[in-house]
């Protein structure tokens, strides 16, 4: 059995479509499914009538993302949680096809495949653990000056999406964890309201001797950001930067966590100039 998750804020028109492309290639019986209403606004009930065999939970606040995922993991019974953006479509039995190959990797906790644009170009969807330095340089600015090497280490520029391989982090649009995981390190940390939380916990499950694996001939559509269309930049940079501080406490200790705590003024100010050159 599959535990199918994913969390809506504002996104119902592609959440409709995500579920419909999801039952085209998957059958109830072998799949689980929880749409998680995090308080947007949206009205789902025409959603919950085309969709009977989807549970439908509703949060009384914005859990956030780490948040709203574990209201439906907490009841998910699957051998495999999988994590669902709203935008993402499928186009093949993918959750069958990671189910597989988990089982064919037992010491693979986490799984993520290749995820595409809607022109079917490849999206980047594999990633380093954050560092401090490379983290500093992205909240400076500086890669939008000057070509940085750390950046390019950190976002894996020359990584072969061709190939099956092991990495530190996948992305969270599409996010298959093994039970044994969770049962293991616990939920995903709902401090982190937005931004990390999947990062935190690939971390959290690579301390605990867990691989993380990418399943390059396994795909789906992703279009990308959409819970995230009308948020301000500043406020979307103010999120990361609070994730990011957490991330750095937890994982990289107190020296870092303070640089990047006593860097905040100068981040803010960056965050505005950035704002008034992309709103959002």
């Amino acid at each position: 059995m599959l535990s199918v998750i994913t969390v809506n804020y504002k996104t119902a028109s592609h959440l409709e479509r995500m579920l419909i492309s999801l039952f085209k290639y998957h059958q109830d019986d072998r799949v689980e499914v929880f749409v998680v209403e995090n308080n947007s606004g949206d009205d789902l009930s025409s959603l919950e009538s085309q969709f009977p065999q989807v549970t439908f939970l509703y949060s009384v606040r914005n859990r956030g993302f780490a948040g709203g995922c574990n209201m439906a993991l907490r009841l998910a019974t699957g051998e495999f949680c999988v994590l669902v953006n709203p935008d993402i479509r499928f186009q093949s039995n993918a959750l069958y096809q990671i189910e597989d190959a988990m089982q064919q990797h037992p010491k693979v906790g986490i799984g993520g495949i290749c995820l595409l644009y809607e022109d079917r170009t490849q999206q980047k969807c594999v990633w380093r653990f954050p560092g401090v330095w490379d983290q500093l340089l992205v909240l400076s600015k500086i890669p939008h000056l000057f070509h940085c090497h750390a950046i390019d280490a950190w976002t894996m520029k020359n990584f072969d999406y061709s190939k099956d391989a092991k990495v530190d982090q996948v992305m969270g649009a599409f996010f298959c964890i093994r039970r044994n995981v969770l049962e293991e390190i616990g939920l995903l940390d709902e401090k982190f309201f937005m931004w990390y939380e999947e990062v935190d916990f690939a971390k959290r499950a690579y301390d605990h001797g867990w691989l993380t694996y990418y399943f390059s001939q396994i795909s789906a559509i992703h279009k990308g950001g959409s819970s995230f269309e009308k948020i301000l930049t500043v406020k979307k940079q103010a999120m990361i930067r609070q994730s990011l501080r957490r991330y750095m406490r937890r994982h990289k200790g107190i020296i870092a966590w303070t640089l990047f705590t006593l860097g905040e003024p100068f981040f803010i100010l960056l965050a505005l100039m950035a704002s008034i050159i992309k709103p959002r």
